[in-house]
């Protein structure tokens, strides 16, 4: 057999087999195309589908209006003080599902107008376009400019457990189960670290800044589970050497949520809460609910509680105290003090809330020094 014919034979074979196929139906398998709705609304309600791409993007934020107003010996003006002040906040995340977990960006910018912008006082910044948070995140892994573990606070709105709360920071965070874990590296500002030495008596301040930023380490270990919670957090001042420690634990009782924490510093650190009120000081600046520094002092111990209580599904009430040491309060009159203060919050339809705080302010051993402020809010947010 030459080549030709053994050719010939296998095309005859080819063909007969196609023959004997012919008769068959032909199908035709489509790709399926992935359902970018579906995958979108895993990431929760409100991402939608970026054609062309295979990201999910979210858009929200909200809008706020307040009134502040604050009386008393303790107050920044002898005759009272009020402002109102609006802010719209937008809030923009993009996610995207990777072999390596879910990639996700994150912008939010401040824009606010203040009614005393340009005074001498304000319970605000001014006017001001600020970038409050970006980030990237990958799985459990976060860089960026964004709000550390110390941000989260107690319910109602008096508790002051912490300092400095949002840096450039990298952070890895580990849940599951109900746990939490997570370590930071903070870059800690010049501003954020330094003392400074007020000149209540006319003399010029003295600051004890560093020329660059510093290094701040912080962490969280914590749990959840049968409605209880309880949160470990640390922070390390490589500048000044010296570190805080807070304790927050949160429990379902009754027709609410009661909360109790307790702060301490083993020295001044930006981790710590060192906007001491300056009760007894002659200070338009430095008072009772402002971030005021005073001459290195600042809360080297503080335990503070509140209850969350449900009056209704729209109306919520929760009062709150506070008891707050001063270490090294050179030019403060008073070394410890009380808040007390209750918060007021009512859903008036999806989406808008009204909200009252009131908050009162006692120096332990100042009972003539005093401070009576609080702030109506309405926000809508989307």
């Amino acid at each position: 057999m030459n080549v030709k014919s053994l050719l010939l034979g296998s095309a005859a074979a080819v063909a007969a087999a196609t023959g004997a196929q012919a008769a068959d139906p032909v199908v035709v398998v489509e790709p399926v195309a992935p359902n970018y709705v579906e995958v979108c609304d895993t990431f929760g309600a409100g991402f939608f589908y970026i054609p062309g791409t295979e990201t999910c993007l979210d858009v929200g934020g909200y809008i706020r209006f307040q009134v502040d107003f604050s009386a008393g010996d303790a107050a920044p003006l002898s005759n009272g003080a009020w402002g109102a002040w609006t802010r719209g906040h937008l809030d923009i995340t993009s996610k995207t599902d990777t072999e390596l977990g879910v990639l996700t960006g994150n912008i939010q910018i401040n824009a606010e107008a203040d009614s005393n912008n340009g005074a001498s006082y304000s319970f605000h910044d001014g006017n001001q376009v600020v970038l409050d948070q970006t980030y990237l995140a990958l799985g459990g892994f976060q860089a960026g400019y964004f709000e550390s573990y110390w941000d989260e606070g107690l319910v109602g709105e008096i508790d002051d457990l912490s300092g400095n709360t949002k840096f450039n920071s990298i952070r890895y965070g580990f849940v599951a189960d109900g746990f939490i874990a997570g370590l930071s590296l903070d870059a800690l500002t010049p501003s954020m670290v330094k003392t400074q030495d007020m000149y209540f008596d006319g003399t010029t301040a003295t600051h004890y800044e560093p020329a660059i930023n510093a290094l701040g380490v912080s962490g969280r270990i914590g749990f959840a589970a049968g409605g209880v919670s309880a949160k470990l957090d640390g922070g390390y001042d490589t500048y000044n050497e010296e570190g805080s420690l807070r304790l927050m634990t949160e429990f379902e009782i009754g027709p609410g949520t009661l909360d109790i924490g307790a702060q301490y510093a083993s020295g001044w650190n930006a981790y710590a809460n060192t906007g001491v009120s300056g009760f007894g000081v002659a200070s338009s600046t430095v008072f009772p609910g402002t971030s005021g520094t005073i001459n290195g002092s600042y809360v080297d111990w503080a335990v503070a509680a509140g209850y969350a209580l449900n009056v209704s599904d729209k109306f919520t009430v929760t009062p709150a105290v506070q008891y707050s040491h001063v270490e090294d309060s050179v030019w403060v009159d008073a070394d410890e003090y009380w808040q007390f203060g209750a918060l007021f919050e009512y859903e008036i339809v999806d989406g808008l809330a009204a909200k009252l705080n009131l908050d009162y302010y006692q120096a332990d051993n100042l009972p003539e020094d005093n401070l009576f402020s609080g702030w109506f809010r309405l926000e809508r947010s989307f």
